[in-house]
């Protein structure tokens, strides 16, 4: 169940994204090469009238289904230009009765610019960590 949180755009869009926002285009094309977008509005802009709140854009690296995830993914700063890319490898192992996972994650390329969204970095990834925790155990 977990890896299926990792690799099917609609559930990711459940559970990657901070708690004072929303995912309003998600795409994750689950295989080496594969796409990604992913777009965020603000929470209580349910008819997406308000402007994009962020975007980001990158590859998948490295797929090996219920065993590892790569991929790379680097928000847009205003203007355009990539703040800084993530790198993000999740790491799963059967244990027991469920499955662990360990996820590490680097950060490249970072500007002036990107300063806000380094800093937010810990929190907000955090925060959609517990998140897909949440999620996946209900619906196991």
């Amino acid at each position: 169940m977990v890896w299926r949180h990792l690799t099917e755009s609609a559930l990711l869009a459940r559970w990657w994204t901070p708690d004072d926002l929303r995912v309003s285009e998600m795409v994750f094309e689950a295989r080496a090469g594969g796409r990604i977008v992913l777009e965020y509005r603000d929470a209580e802009d349910a008819e997406g009238s308000d402007v994009v709140a962020g975007r980001a854009e990158g590859l998948v690296e490295d797929v090996r289904p219920a065993e590892r995830l790569a991929d790379r993914l680097s928000p847009l700063l205003p203007g355009g230009g990539l703040a800084f890319t993530g790198h993000l490898d999740f790491d799963l192992r059967a244990a027991g009765t469920g499955t662990d996972l360990d996820v590490h994650y680097r950060v490249s390329g970072s500007t002036v610019g990107s300063a806000d969204f380094a800093a937010g970095i810990e929190i907000s990834f955090g925060q959609s960590l517990d998140m897909e925790d949440t999620e996946a155990r209900s619906t196991e």
